[in-house]
């Protein structure tokens, strides 16, 4: 039953990029030039460094039970380069998979089942670049709200505390390079490829209790519709 909710409340979620017209003009609330979707298959490696450790490139240190993350991100432009600037804005939802499995003692506190998540926030990119000429690159990051339908092993290992929930708070931070300027294949001109992280906490207990979270680096490649 909790798949199915999940499915359901995932698809459904898709209808916040439907789009609409304002109440009090003929433009659409939406209103980008271009394409306006980026659907994002991932595959992930769960660690215990924290993210901060990942982000300084200080250590990775992978799971002790060698957890795996899948998934698909749907994101939707809301504004592309406002008043000239080199971001981008999006609203985003994705369907991520916890592969967990664990063979030790502790079958009471750990768990065999696969977790099911969803997330939902708004994300922003950074284009400009110096290196642009020869290959486009955008540095995302979003902020949201995260459910799971159980709590991961690889979350419950990196609890500071007995506190667990299963809606916290999610960052989703990308890093990519635009498949064509790489590869010279005209074809791959709105696919990019890159390297990401997938984090879900309590913000130091500010959610919940929860002190401690989930750490997931992934690898993607993103394609805009």
């Amino acid at each position: 039953m909790k798949k199915i909710i999940v499915i359901l409340l995932t698809v459904l979620s898709l209808n916040l990029y439907g789009e609409t017209e304002k109440d009090n003009s003929n433009k659409k609330a939406f209103d980008v030039d271009g394409n306006k979707y980026i659907i994002r298959p991932l595959y992930g490696i769960s660690t215990a460094s924290d993210i901060g450790e990942l982000l300084s490139f200080q250590k990775f240190e992978k799971d002790l039970n060698d957890s795996k993350i899948a998934g698909i991100q749907v994101e939707r432009y809301v504004y592309k380069n406002p008043y000239d600037l080199p971001i981008n804005i999006t609203l985003q939802s994705s369907f991520i998979i916890h592969f967990n499995s664990y063979s030790g003692d502790e079958k009471d506190y750990y768990t065999n089942d696969d977790t099911y998540q969803i997330n939902f926030g708004v994300k922003l990119y950074w284009t400009a670049f110096p290196w642009n000429d020869y290959v486009r690159t955008r540095l995302g990051v979003s902020e949201g709200l995260s459910y799971a339908s159980n709590i991961s092993n690889l979350e419950r290992s990196n609890q500071y505390n007995e506190n667990n929930s299963n809606y916290l708070n999610y960052i989703d931070l990308t890093l990519s390079f635009n498949a064509k300027d790489i590869t010279k294949v005209s074809n791959l001109e709105d696919t990019y490829v890159g390297i990401g992280i997938s984090h879900r906490s309590g913000i130091f207990g500010t959610i919940n209790g929860v002190d401690g979270g989930s750490n997931n680096v992934t690898f993607f490649f993103e394609t805009e519709l």
